[in-house]
Parts: C-alpha cells; structure tokens; sequence
C-alpha cells in the first residue's frame, strides 16, 4: 500500500500510475522483483538505484515504513481505521505537498470519503468545508488544501483539539520559518497539522 501510494506521489496526475511499470526515473531501467520488495529493497540498496546508481529519496522508505506502522497498530486494536485513513492521507498529502508544492484534492477526497463512510458527518467537517470554498474564492491566507486537511482531521479530533492543532502547527510552521529563513517562500502547512495531530494522539 504504501509502495503504491508512492507511485500516485510520482507520477499523479501526469502520468499513469499503473503504465509504465516501476523504473528508475533517470536510467529508465525497469525495477526486478526484488527492487521492489518494501523497505527491505531500499535499505539493502541504501537509496540508490541498483543499476545507475542515483540516489533515491528517503520519503519512499518514511511512506513505506508509515503504512505498515498504521496496519500494525490498527490489527492490534491500539487505533482505529477512521484515525489510521486520515493519519496516512495526511502523510501523502504532505509528502506531495513538499514535493510538487500542490494539493491533490482528488488524493484528499479518496482518503477522506472513505473516513466519512466509516464514521460520519459533524457540523464542524461541514464548516472547514466551507471555510475551504471561501478560501478558493478570496483571499483568506491560508490554503484551501489546508482547509480540507482540518476537515478530515474533524472526523476523529474534537472541537478542542483541533483547536490545540492549528495553535501546535501555527507554532511549529512560525519555528520552521525563522530558522530556515523561508520568510519570502511558500511554506506547505499540511506537514505541520499531521505533525500536531500525531502529537495528540501520541498525548
């Protein structure tokens, strides 16, 4: 699962996720058997294509690692499937929102339909709904996408905590900014919300 969600972070909406099959993006070579193995292939190969030799990112091994991790602990009861959907949406989201400085809507709505039918619908997943069109429509500053993530995040966390949410990531984001002196760049937000939803959970 999370090998596959890897490659709709690569190639979506460009390209096809199912054509070509996996192949390293600089020689084109085609991946064997066992390439493709999680985790254990890039650990063995330590990031690196096993035939050229350019070096992978680590996000694949963080993304491959994260949904085995939320298999794991949803099988043994410890957390619920609802709460395990919007943790990995948030992780794929965020890894494509560092990477192509874009929000897949359609990523997002996948993820979270399948929240909502296993759980349902409250008055405040309505209101960030809203609060996301407004933000397509004027200029709020702050993103639609991160809107929506605060939507799904509604189906699991109370009104408190979501207000404990945006104060942690606001912080956090402020904390990122000054000491990476990215006051003139976009920062991705959706990083930060899954960072301070984990932090709850975890509390």
């Amino acid at each position: 699962m999370g090998s596959f969600l890897g490659v709709v972070i690569d190639r979506f909406p460009e390209r096809s996720i199912l054509f070509p099959a996996s192949h390293c993006n600089h020689c084109k070579r085609p991946l064997k058997a066992w390439d493709l193995i999680p985790i254990i292939s890039q650990l063995s190969t330590r990031s690196k294509c096993r035939y050229c030799g350019l070096k992978f990112s680590y996000w694949y091994l963080l993304l491959e690692a994260t949904a085995g991790l939320l298999v794991v602990i949803v099988s043994m009861g410890s957390l619920s499937l609802v709460t395990a959907c919007v943790v990995l949406a948030g992780t794929v989201i965020s890894i494509y929102d560092i990477k192509h400085r874009e929000y897949p809507f359609l990523v997002w709505a996948i993820f979270t339909a399948l929240a909502v039918l296993l759980s349902a619908l409250n008055l405040h997943f309505l209101l960030f709904l809203f609060l996301a069109y407004l933000a397509e429509k004027y200029p709020l500053r702050i993103g639609s996408g991160d809107l929506l993530y605060l939507a799904s995040l509604s189906l699991i966390f109370p009104i408190i905590d979501l207000l404990w949410i945006i104060q942690i990531s606001s912080v956090a984001g402020i904390f990122a900014i000054i000491s990476l002196n990215l006051r003139k760049s976009p920062l991705p937000f959706i990083p930060f919300l899954v960072f301070a939803s984990l932090l709850l959970l975890l509390l």
